[in-house]
């Protein structure tokens, strides 16, 4: 049995346009998300490396953290990504955007055949109705005249 919307393409053609809006959102809040949590990290980086310099600072007549833990690696380092993850999520998000569409209804000139500008068509136009008003009274005349009597 076919599916009654598969024989409409205007439903399909809706169909298309709500998942395509669906997928937008989603990546939307995935990378809203992903932002926060690369600013986080960004904070806690920044947070871990003042807590290092105080405990290096108190720690200094013991040759600092990695002294006093016997540690031979004394560079603490902590990449931050969370600018490389902001523009990761920032070109997600161009990919995703699908741009509104603005509707451009069937904008026919019926005059555009006319030769001249905007004033010599309508000028043209009156006359076109002028000379099918005289082609038609005539033609009518008899129909009135016999629905009259």
């Amino acid at each position: 049995m076919w599916y009654r919307g598969a024989l409409k393409p205007i439903y399909n053609l809706n169909q298309i346009i709500r998942l395509q809006a669906v997928l937008e959102i989603v990546t939307n809040q995935t990378a809203m998300a992903l932002d926060l949590l690369a600013d986080k990290s960004t904070q806690m980086r920044n947070a871990i490396l003042q807590h290092r310099m105080v405990l290096d600072y108190l720690l200094a007549e013991e040759g600092g953290v990695s002294g006093k833990l016997n540690d031979s690696n004394r560079c603490l380092q902590i990449d931050d990504n969370g600018k490389v993850v902001k523009q990761i999520t920032k070109e997600i998000r161009k990919l995703a955007h699908v741009p509104v569409q603005p509707w451009k209804c069937m904008d026919w000139d019926l005059f555009s055949w006319l030769p001249g500008g905007l004033w010599v068509k309508r000028m043209l136009f009156l006359f076109l109705c002028a000379v099918m008003m005289f082609l038609f009274i005539p033609c009518m005349i008899p129909c009135f005249t016999l629905l009259i009597h």
